[in-house]
């Protein structure tokens, strides 16, 4: 049975299994209730939405409705009560009158509050699960006993304090899933009549309203068969939740495995007796019956050790026994000649290859034994031919595995940390035309690029220089490992891989970023650069610089 560790997803899975393998009168018990009141609430907002004289027999109709709620709620806890019946493995309560009557007046007074309280619950936000908890638990907890309503109410908002945690994740799972089951039936409800139309030929009221169909109406009969598809999932999972909270101090749960061992008892027997009689005649088809010797005789026939020595080599040199026994080193001839040689000494450098190899998996497999946990295999006997088993050679094959994993991935490191810059066709001059599009930031060190600015901010070229501090912070990124320089990647995508790979660094980019906007704002505007603000952009490139330097610092650290 399920602790209380049980988490929401498991609440869900034994629910929805509960339902599959559930007898037929199960879910009937919750359509007969609530069917009526779906049905009926369906009519009361058509009808009060369209009927002219709806205002004459207002009062009426919703008094039915209510007692239909009534109905609903009274075979609901019907419903939860023959869930807990099949946890403990019983054949149900008896519903006298007395005991449905007291159920009635019980679920009267408890829901008819949740018309006010739910909604402002939800108002608020946070009680809201609490509070839904506790009406789904009212309706699971109440089967008509003697127990009055503030005790019953007592009892269900224990339960709804209960592992508070599973219980919000049970109502979002729950949530999102009823979502998705409106939408296909709001699709399903739409496109049926036109596929209808397409097929068949048939029109309906759908298809030649058109779009004026989607009204009020529509909404609610979608919202109603979402209900009718979703709550007895919702009920059976807060019917779980109270039998597993209610199991802590009544201990309900062990009962249940109780049942569960003393109905698996009565097969017992017929087990044992199958299995005997199975393994009788499998024995007597491998050992074939022969007829004892008769004490009684006159003269018994003795059987000589010699006979018994040969009928007993006889059995076991059958091909069925022989995969038991060791095999035996048949002495071969010596051959004459070079190559025969050659070809006896290879195989016995083979053998010893393979010898040593089981040596060291017998070794690898005894030091993983220590470090996992568990039952350890009995020692074997040394009189024994050593073959390694499955469990040796799988742990061969993994260390094999992570062995060429660490080589693959130093050969990748090794790699990239030496990967030569791509070389353009022609040689690349030493200053560069920064007017060239084409330019990329790798063709010079970081170094260069500050050199190059700091000359052209000297003539004047304040729009150069500040494209070449631009380019050298880029070389200053890719060197960090920041970006990787690409022709086919703008500014853009190097302002998103910073942010990826820099994203427990927020200064870095931060700095970045304004000096991606600031420089297309020079390059690709019309925006005239000064030297102050040349310097600033200069400045916010030390400090990228620094930071870069102090954070890989750390990192090696």
């Amino acid at each position: 049975m399920t602790n209380q560790n049980q988490n929401a997803s498991e609440i869900i899975n034994e629910a929805v299994h509960l339902l599959r393998a559930s007898p037929f009168r199960l879910l009937p018990s919750y359509y007969v209730g609530t069917l009526p009141f779906v049905l009926g609430l369906l009519f009361f907002w058509a009808d009060m939405s369209r009927n002219a004289f709806a205002t004459s027999y207002c009062s009426t109709a919703a008094f039915g409705l209510a007692v239909l709620f009534v109905w609903m709620k009274f075979w609901q806890a019907i419903f939860a009560a023959r869930i807990r019946a099949l946890m403990l493995g019983e054949s149900g309560l008896g519903w006298s009158f007395s005991r449905s009557f007291r159920l009635v007046v019980t679920q009267t007074i408890i829901q008819s509050t949740g018309f006010f309280v739910l909604p402002f619950a939800l108002l608020l936000t946070l009680p809201f699960g609490w509070c839904y908890a506790f009406y789904q638990n009212v309706s699971a907890l109440d089967r008509g006993e003697s127990r009055n309503t503030k005790e019953i109410c007592r009892i269900a908002w224990e339960q709804a304090n209960i592992w508070p945690r599973q219980n919000h994740v049970l109502l979002a799972v729950l949530f999102l899933f009823s979502i998705f089951v409106f939408l296909n039936l709001v699709i399903a409800m739409i496109s049926l009549p036109y596929m209808l139309k397409r097929f068949f030929g048939i029109e309906t009221l759908f298809t030649m309203s058109g779009v004026n169909v989607l009204n009020t109406t529509f909404i609610a009969s979608a919202f109603s068969m979402t209900y009718l598809c979703v709550d007895p999932l919702i009920k059976a999972a807060y019917a779980l939740r109270c039998f597993y909270g209610t199991s802590l101090r009544t201990g309900d749960d062990l009962k249940a495995e109780l049942g569960l061992l003393s109905r698996t008892r009565k097969i017992l027997p017929l087990i044992l007796i199958f299995l005997l009689t199975s393994h009788l005649s499998l024995l007597t088809s491998h050992f074939p019956l022969l007829p004892f010797p008769s004490f009684a005789a006159e003269h018994p026939h003795k059987v000589s050790a010699d006979e018994l020595d040969h009928a007993i080599q006889r059995v076991m040199e059958q091909r069925k026994f022989t995969w038991r026994m060791p095999r035996e080193d048949i002495p071969k001839e010596k051959k004459d000649g070079p190559f025969a040689s050659f070809m006896e000494s290879l195989f016995r450098a083979v053998k010893e290859f393979f010898r040593t190899a089981g040596r060291w998996i017998d070794k690898i497999s005894e030091w993983i034994d220590k470090l996992m946990p568990g039952q350890r295999p009995p020692p074997e006997s040394p009189k024994r031919n050593r073959m390694p088993s499955a469990q040796n050679l799988l742990s061969a094959l993994l260390l094999i595995a992570g062995v060429l994993l660490i080589v693959f991935f130093w050969q990748i490191w090794r790699t990239r940390q030496h990967a030569p810059l791509d070389t353009p066709d022609k040689a690349v001059p030493s200053e560069p035309d920064l007017k060239d599009e084409d330019i990329r930031p790798d063709e010079l060190p970081g170094n260069r690029w500050l050199e190059i600015a700091a000359s052209l901010a000297e003539k004047g070229e304040l729009r150069l220089a500040l494209r070449a501090f631009y380019l050298g912070m880029l070389a200053l990124l890719a060197d960090h490992e920041m970006i990787t320089i690409a022709r086919h990647k703008s500014n853009l995508d190097y302002e998103k891989e910073v942010i990826r790979r820099a994203r427990y660094q927020q200064e870095i980019p931060s700095i970045f970023s304004g000096a991606v906007t600031f420089f297309e704002q020079v390059w690709y505007g019309m925006y005239e650069v000064s030297h102050e603000e040349l310097r600033h952009f200069a400045e916010n490139q030390k400090q990228l610089r620094v930071k870069l330097e102090t954070d890989t610092g750390a990192s090696l650290e």
